[in-house]
């Protein structure tokens, strides 16, 4: 369960491995660079403990952003419904339906990361509940899925009645859109803390596929939140 690996707009093809398989499920999925890059860019300035620190990549997919977790973390645990075909030593494998309570014990991670996830998932509050729980206190989280709010989207909405990430070529992978107030909303009922919303930076051109870098909230195909879950008083 992770990312569709094709750009916002532009229909799969082949060689993109697109392979969905049962409603919201894909095997081997990917994300595209910019979302990695954004998502890079945001872990980059955590107050982590890498060398000790435990991270989860939950939809973990093909595993490409697990390999980089473990360039920087201790232990990584890539929690997906189908195996990588390759992971590095100090990453380990957890079979997980994201649907249902995921195979790892209460706070147990420093770091959580999701790209591209929560849009396959059907409770996506089940999805921050869980976050919550295997969070440490102080721990952080950060999450990505399609910006539903970009000028092009918005476009596909009111021409198409569709959100441009949600047409029924993404179907049945795609099938939870999220916008930003939701995340905001699901954070603050599991009482985690918003840090921001960070943007891509990039789209594509509608019907030509052309890669635009305007950048900010109208401009990028994707968006993450950044968010920590709070150290009780009394600690």
């Amino acid at each position: 369960m992770s990312a569709t690996g094709f750009l916002c707009g532009q229909e799969p093809t082949a060689q993109q491995r697109y392979m969905p398989l049962e409603l919201g499920k894909q095997s081997e999925g990917q994300s595209n660079r910019d979302i990695y890059a954004m998502a890079e860019r945001v872990l980059q300035t955590l107050p982590i403990a890498w060398s000790d620190a435990v991270a989860l990549d939950v939809g973990a997919g093909a595993g490409h952003f697990t390999a980089y977790l473990s360039r920087r973390c201790r232990q990584v645990y890539a929690l997906d419904a189908y195996a990588p075909d390759e992971l590095p030593s100090n990453a380990e494998y957890r079979a997980a339906d994201l649907n249902e309570r995921w195979p790892v014990e209460d706070a147990c991670a420093d770091l959580v990361v999701a790209l591209e996830v929560i849009e396959h998932l059907e409770n996506p509050r089940h999805f921050f509940r869980e976050m919550t729980r295997v969070l440490k206190p102080g721990g952080f989280g950060f999450v990505s899925t399609p910006n539903n709010l970009s000028l092009f989207s918005r476009l596909y909405f009111l021409l198409k009645g569709q959100h441009r990430a949600f047409q029924d070529f993404s179907y049945p992978a795609h099938i939870t859109p999220i916008l930003q107030v939701d995340a905001r909303r699901m954070l603050a009922e599991n009482g985690l803390q918003l840090l921001g919303f960070f943007y891509t930076h990039a789209d594509t051109l509608p019907l030509w596929h052309a890669r635009l870098c305007i950048g900010g909230p109208l401009f990028s195909a994707n968006f993450g939140a950044l968010f920590q879950k709070p150290v009780p008083a009394c600690e």
